[in-house]
């Protein structure tokens, strides 16, 4: 990811492929909700990063991780917030993308590996990602799941069910009491103008900052993007015992 390069050296990362993401299992039967997510999260900081830490998250991660923040005020030392929504999604909306994505979990195949790295698209689209960035991401996410059968790795039953989906998190964003960055793309539907200022409105004393692009930002303007994280991090008061 562009912005990871900025953080180190001088910050250990964690990268978490939440259930239905990545190399991570699919949820059987599938459970997407914001509970499930935070189930999974709690080994890993147990495991890995057992102290207060900052977490980062975008689009529905984003949500994952301001819901934990809210639920876990113990294992978040801050919280930065790439471009997520936070309002519920419009029940007309979910149940139309319900029905479209009903039975098909695993979307459409590809008969070669290089069909479906050509078919890799940012949803929704991002315009001025370097080529290598592109390139890199789609390498991450096909797999063959038969023989000359190719797709990629994410359960659209993420997309498909109740739970994170439709729930409406403007009740929760008050719990937050961690320092809390918003990072916004200027171009960007999810974040847009609107739902930032609301957001921001209820996360007490948190920051906000907007950046050229759309909801994929931090891939398209990664360096700035990473600056204004380094220097978020760089800035928290040290906790006990750091000088």
């Amino acid at each position: 990811m562009p912005i990871s390069g900025a953080l180190v050296p001088g910050w250990r990362l964690v990268a978490v492929d939440l259930r239905g993401h990545g190399e991570s299992d699919w949820a059987e039967p599938p459970r997407y909700r914001l509970e499930d997510f935070a189930s999974d999260l709690d080994p890993v900081l147990d495991a890995l990063a057992p102290e207060p830490v900052v977490l980062v998250g975008h689009s529905m991660g984003g949500r994952v991780a301001a819901w934990y923040a809210a639920m876990r005020p113990g294992r978040v030392r801050a919280l930065a917030v790439l471009d997520s929504r936070m309002t519920r999604i419009g029940i007309g909306d979910a149940v139309r993308w319900r029905a479209r994505v009903a039975g098909t979990r695993a979307g459409r195949g590809h008969p070669t590996r290089a069909a479906a790295l050509a078919a890799f698209r940012f949803v929704p689209p991002e315009p001025d990602v370097p080529p290598a960035v592109v390139a890199d991401l789609a390498h991450h996410a096909v797999r063959e799941r038969a023989p000359g059968d190719w797709t990629f790795r994410f359960d659209r039953g993420v997309l498909a069910h109740d739970g994170d989906g439709a729930l409406d998190l403007g009740g929760v964003l008050g719990r937050i009491r961690c320092p809390t960055l918003l990072m916004a793309g200027a171009d960007s539907w999810v974040m847009d103008a609107e739902e930032l200022v609301r957001v921001a409105a209820a996360i007490p004393g948190c920051t906000t900052r907007v950046f050229p692009g759309g909801h994929h930002f931090l891939v398209a303007h990664g360096d700035p993007a990473g600056r204004a994280l380094r220097e978020f991090v760089d800035a928290l008061p040290p906790r006990a015992g750091e000088r």
